[in-house]
């Protein structure tokens, strides 16, 4: 006896003819009407069909017009199968069989070119409801003429409307053959798609398996190999069951394997590293008087001190006032007085002041130069850029694919990080875009074209008024993203709570309680959180100096700072990773 033909291979058979010049139907009548199925393959001609169809019983009649009616769509007698569909709906006697109609209705509107019928047709077919058979013809038809429409109109909804019809039917069919033909039809139909639109249908998606088909394409395509692999092995090790894998072979592949001996050590140049000897002089240069003493001078001494404390280092600190002393004038009293290590300065020109002095002293300075860097200077990045940066770094490792960034018109700093954002979130291959609001209160008008329903992520650069006034404008798909600049450090308070379920990143020393903030709060209750952030980074230059040696022999190393995981970085940053929390729970 000859195995019977899967469900997928008699119906991929006639779905075929949809498309096809010629007909599907074979010289000899080798099937009887009663081992028909009305769905299945089409082996007769239409003269055969037709006698078929004379000769049937009552209870065949239906079964009998509806392989007559498909024959004659293929072979392109379109009057005479026009003819055979409305005896199909006279003769229907309930609603499966009028679906059934509806569904020959849609093949012949297809091949006659249109799809726009023929997708409105099969929106009304309740396909729930159909026999198994005529479920995977329904299927595979949606399927192959929402991707034609898609090729036409190059509208993603019809193509993303194709996949999801092929997922489906791929519950249908158990051969390994078939199997391998609908997930590799899958695949090919998201690869037309572009990565926007798949993004929009992820995060929208609460279906593993269309979830999976959605990453992997997205993954597939890009065009950097080392991070395409990396992406790769994290998508086998959490979909190592999902039907690409049967056709495409993903092997996780174990990061330990790829280190070499030689990476143990920190790629920084030798130079660049120094040691502070017991007793060493330290230099501290800040702006102790004048108007920026308030918000960084003291803040900055306060930090230094603290920590020289803390640790009970022996050092001998001497603080400069850049505000009563040129920075040329300072430096000359340093390479007399044998310094050891400069701590400061803040301010950009004075920090591009004390580069243009060619100065050899080691230092640790909290901002960029504008001029060349001496080898053996590292320096925090306490700007809004490298918070979007940041931020952008830690949306692409959750995995998200898509994002917006909402920051206030008027605030420069906002469109900074904003901008830094764009420009690492673009390193990925992947996209993002602008909002911008003018106020808080008209933020829902203001945002009505932000396409916040179309992305997995949000990141909102915004005051904790303001991130409390939009976030309900924000879809629970999507995921909110805080920085410090929403958050003033008190924990569980009633603005934390309202926004519950935002990841804040920010400096682990003020998400969790400690006799050292809860002094720092005392000593400077108004604090900003540019203040704060001067006052940790102040705090671990301290530590930092005295461990310099120990993470350069040791790439794997960290510093566990107030501003959070400490590690060598390229040209002198000194790279600080936040702690990001889940707003709401309680810590």
């Amino acid at each position: 006896m000859k195995a019977k033909k899967s469900i997928l291979s008699m119906a991929l058979a006639t779905a075929v003819c949809i498309s096809s010049i010629t007909g599907c139907s074979s010289d000899t009548a080798t099937r009887t009407l009663a081992s028909s199925n009305a769905f299945g393959n089409l082996n007769l001609s239409v003269q055969e069909y037709q006698k078929l169809y004379s000769n049937s019983e009552e209870k065949d009649q239906f079964k009998a017009l509806t392989l007559l009616a498909r024959s004659q769509i293929v072979a392109g007698d379109y009057a005479h199968a026009n003819e055979s569909i409305n005896e199909m709906f006279s003769k229907a006697k309930n609603d499966v069989q009028k679906d059934q109609a509806s569904i020959v209705l849609a093949m012949m509107q297809s091949k006659q070119g249109y799809t726009d019928d023929a997708i409105a047709t099969l929106k009304d077919v309740n396909y729930k409801a159909l026999p198994r058979q005529a479920l995977s013809y329904f299927l595979i038809l949606n399927s192959n003429i929402n991707n034609l429409q898609f090729q036409k109109t190059k509208n993603p909804e019809n193509g993303i409307y194709a996949f999801k019809n092929q997922a489906t039917l791929l519950k249908l069919v158990d051969s390994k053959n078939d199997r391998k033909k609908v997930i590799e039809k899958s695949v090919s139909i998201l690869s037309a798609i572009d990565e926007k639109s798949l993004a929009s249908a992820l995060s929208r998606s609460n279906n593993e398996i269309d979830k999976g088909f959605y990453e992997y394409s997205i993954i597939s395509r890009t065009s950097n190999d080392e991070l395409k692999q990396n992406l790769l092995n994290d998508f086998a090790k959490r979909y190592s069951d999902h039907p690409v894998t049967e056709v495409v072979h993903i092997e996780p592949v174990d990061e330990q394997d790829n280190v070499k001996e030689s990476d143990s050590i920190a790629n920084v140049d030798s130079k660049a590293i120094f040691t502070l000897p017991e007793n060493a002089k330290i230099a501290v240069l800040l702006p102790l008087s004048g108007r920026f003493a308030p918000s960084v001078g003291e803040p900055a001494k306060l930090g230094i001190l603290t920590a020289l404390k803390d640790r009970n280092i022996k050092a001998n600190v001497v603080f400069y006032d850049t505000n009563k002393e040129s920075i040329s004038q300072i430096v000359a009293t340093l390479k007399a007085n044998g310094t050891k290590l400069i701590l400061g300065p803040i301010l950009k020109p004075e920090v591009t002041a004390l580069n243009n002095t060619g100065i050899k002293i080691p230092s640790i300075v909290f901002n960029e130069s504008e001029t060349v860097r001496p080898v053996n200077q590292w320096y925090f990045d306490l700007g809004p850029n490298y918070e979007g940066s940041i931020a952008a770094s830690k949306i692409f490792a959750d995995q998200k694919q898509s994002a917006v960034v909402i920051s206030k018109n008027n605030d420069q700093n906002a469109k900074r990080s904003a901008t830094a954002f764009k420009h690492t979130f673009a390193k990925t291959k992947l996209t993002s875009n602008f909002c911008l609001y003018n106020s808080a209160s008209n933020a829902k008008k203001e945002l009505s074209n932000c396409p916040l329903s179309e992305v997995q992520a949000v990141y909102l650069n915004a005051s904790t008024n303001d991130a409390v006034s939009i976030k309900p404008i924000i879809p629970a798909t999507a995921q909110i993203y805080l920085t410090d600049k929403s958050y003033m450090g008190l924990n569980n308070s009633s603005s934390e709570f309202a926004l519950k379920g935002a990841l804040l990143g920010d400096m682990p020393w003020l998400l969790t309680d400690s006799q050292l903030k809860e002094s720092f709060m005392k000593s400077l209750p108004k604090a900003n959180p540019q203040v704060q952030k001067i006052f940790a980074a102040a705090y671990d230059s301290v530590a930092f100096a005295y461990s310099i040696e120990q993470l350069a022999n040791n790439s794997e190393d960290v510093l566990h700072g107030l501003t959070g995981d400490i590690t060598l970085g390229q040209d002198g940053l000194i790279e600080t990773s936040p702690m990001w929390v889940e707003l709401g729970k309680l810590r």
